[in-house]
């Protein structure tokens, strides 16, 4: 739908990769489908809920910051296949891990200086990495829905947090895009 692909565009910039457009969304139906999962070949899976109506034929529910988060989240992991990522084998070894050991994948320290998230970010694993780029999303979501006021403001400032890291990725696919955080 055109308001998932504008969402992407704000984020992502217009990625030079000729495969970036090939990414279609479609309804998770194996496996848990609670969570939103993505294949290769930019096949990203998402559940029922997350669609108006439950009919993954409808628009996702993109105003609500945690469904946009989960979908720039498989996003992402798309854009790091382009990138030459082995994500699947690595994301498959860290699912693993999590079974096994019960070592979170997803998680982070986070940072309250912009450059130490980017340092951050660029070092990480695929999943760590797409969860900073889902909560960089959400943030920056998060401060543009809030009405004027002391918690925008706070807002503001955690998503200025992640705009280092918003700039690298649109960067790295298309070139720079401004205007993603005041």
């Amino acid at each position: 739908m055109a308001e998932e692909w504008a969402l992407l565009a704000r984020y992502f910039g217009q990625p030079r990769h000729p495969d970036w457009s090939r990414m279609r969304l479609h309804l998770r139906r194996f496996g848990d489908t609670r969570r939103a999962l993505s294949f290769n070949g930019g096949f990203l899976s998402m559940p029922s809920h997350c669609f108006e109506g439950s009919d993954p034929r409808q628009a996702l529910h993109i105003d609500q910051p945690l469904i946009a988060g989960w979908l720039a989240h498989e996003a992402f992991h798309h854009w790091q296949r382009l990138q030459g990522r082995a994500v699947t084998r690595e994301a498959l070894r860290l699912q693993w891990r999590f079974w096994r050991y019960g070592v979170n994948p997803y998680a982070y320290t986070a940072s309250a200086c912009a450059a130490d998230l980017l340092a951050q970010f660029q070092q990480a694993q695929v999943e760590q990495q797409a969860q900073m780029w889902q909560d960089a999303v959400m943030a920056d979501i998060a401060w543009r829905q809030a009405a004027p006021g002391a918690e925008q403001e706070r807002l503001v400032a955690v998503a200025q947090r992640w705009h280092a890291v918003l700039q690298w990725v649109q960067m790295q696919g298309a070139g720079p895009q401004g205007g993603l955080v005041p």
